[in-house]
């Protein structure tokens, strides 16, 4: 029964990843791969002189309920998983939480509104880190929701309040990455992805490039010093945007060509709470409620919300872990983790990080994987400090087989997500589904693969310590991954 369930799940993500392919190479007798062939295979792919340095990890096995290993290449040993991270806290959030947990966003008082519209004591948002809630969805709804029930004025100002606890960045992310989008703190208070994205454009010889936000009403108390300068055509891109730390300012140098593709980038935003509270106040301006602040009146008190005015809600965690592992967004997957985390409170009431790391630990004791082969010091993967083997992450991978919602979750070759132009006109397009990885010097793959013409396996491909650019990396990973797709039974 197992086995029908996987088999039917890959059969309904393999026709739709058909029908965005046009064509499907076909599959010569000369590519015919035996499943005895694959660790010779894969070891001459490892042994290529630009890997001679590096470290492979790779770990294959058939997806049935007693599995035969294909390939072992220091499968039980450690190796930085980069977003490879984000199965464990996506599968173990599916579990743990349930595919319909929701995130819920609160606006809340100490009394509900008087006839006169007022909101005596202040009004409280209640965040839980919702990584989908957006000023132009969330927030104005929450705002409209208060105004419907006749809210015209609150007295008291503005209070926050979340039960997440601990630090919402990990101390083991490396400096340089913090500013960028991909490293968005993960604040209980979280909106707009907590960053800001914007475009930078060459112009004529010797202009300034043309610098824009992509919603300038929320970069509106930003500084950008444009230092860039756009050069010939033949010259050469070294365009450096950098936020200092902690401030709300882009310093733009270097140079861009003429012709040359727009610059898409993003940035981190220094303050989540404060960002939110600020957008919160412009939105109750927006729709004509007033705010006086606590220090004006002397009437109010600051005393707890027991009283729901608006609510909003996430989408399900089942639609969430779609973004988290198809987009490799980091932001969801640091928040997945707290929330796991939020399960322990009264055991770690003071950290929802080391909480959720220890929701994680339990959950692989009950499908007897070893805690020892995860250390995971994030949950995106963005830390180097992460480590796991390919082996374990395969057998994560069996435990979630035929959860339809986590199989959907994943990229498929040459169709969506990190994988939309890999595998293009191989045999692969369509048959793979993985997590992709990257980080400077590691790359990752790992899920699964339906050869046409054998059983599914579940394999893990890692590549640590290397010098080279991670496009090149990504070759050696795609050929063992296309191994996979060439298997057939051999006599």
């Amino acid at each position: 029964m197992v086995c029908q369930l996987r088999n039917t799940i890959f059969t309904e993500i393999a026709l739709v990843a058909i029908s965005l392919i046009t064509t499907l190479p076909a599959q010569a007798n000369s590519d015919r791969l035996c499943p005895a062939q694959l660790q010779k295979e894969v070891e001459k792919v490892a042994q290529s002189p630009n890997l001679k340095a590096s470290r492979v990890g790779v770990f294959v096995q058939t997806n049935e309920s007693n599995p035969q290993t294909l390939a072992n290449l220091d499968g039980d040993r450690y190796f930085i998983p980069a977003s490879n991270a984000k199965l464990f806290v996506t599968a173990i959030a599916l579990k743990t939480l349930g595919a319909d947990y929701r995130f819920a966003t609160r606006l809340m008082s100490h009394n509900l509104p008087n006839a006169k519209g007022e909101i005596k004591n202040g009004l409280w948002i209640v965040a839980s880190g919702d990584p989908s809630f957006s000023s132009e969805t969330g927030l104005k709804s929450l705002v409209t929701q208060l105004k419907n029930k006749g809210v015209k004025r609150i007295n008291g100002g503005i209070w926050e309040l979340t039960s997440r606890k601990g630090a919402e960045v990990s101390s083991s992310w490396e400096w340089t990455d913090l500013q960028e989008y991909y490293a968005a703190i993960a604040s209980p208070f979280t909106i707009n992805g907590n960053s800001l994205n914007w475009t930078i454009s060459p112009t004529t010889i010797g202009k300034s490039a043309i610098f824009e936000w992509e919603s300038p009403i929320l970069a509106s108390n930003w500084l950008v010093e444009n230092q860039s300068i756009t050069v010939s055509a033949d010259s050469t891109y070294d365009l450096k945007v950098v936020r200092p730390y902690g401030q709300k300012k882009l310093i733009i140098t270097g140079q861009i060509p003429e012709k040359s593709e727009p610059e898409l980038g993003g940035v981190a935003i220094p303050n989540p709470e404060a960002n939110f509270l600020e957008l919160l106040r412009q939105e109750l301006a927006a729709q004509g409620i007033a705010v006086l602040s606590a220090s004006s009146d002397k009437t109010s008190k600051k005393l707890p919300p027991i009283q729901d005015l608006a609510i909003a809600l996430s989408p399900p965690l089942s639609e969430l872990i779609v973004t988290t592992n198809k987009d490799s967004n980091n932001l969801y997957a640091e928040l997945l983790l707290r929330a796991l985390g939020d399960r322990l409170h009264e055991t770690t009431p003071d950290d929802s990080v080391l909480g959720g790391l220890m929701v994680i630990n339990k959950y692989l004791q009950s499908i007897n994987i070893s805690p020892a082969n995860v250390l995971l010091a994030d949950g995106s993967g963005l830390s180097r400090r992460s480590l796991t083997t390919p082996n374990a992450i395969v057998q994560l991978l069996r435990s979630v087989s035929s959860n339809r919602n986590f199989r959907r979750s994943l990229a498929i070759a040459n169709v969506d997500g990190t994988l939309t132009n890999r595998f293009k006109n191989t045999s692969a397009q369509g048959l793979i589904q993985a997590k992709t990885g990257t980080l400077t010097g590691t790359i990752a793959l790992s899920g699964y693969a339906h050869p046409h013409n054998y059983r599914e396996v579940i394999f893990s491909i890692i590549i640590n310590n290397s010098n080279l650019p991670s496009r090149e990396l990504q070759k050696y990973i795609d050929a063992i991954a296309l191994l996979l797709t060439r298997l057939e039974p051999c006599t």
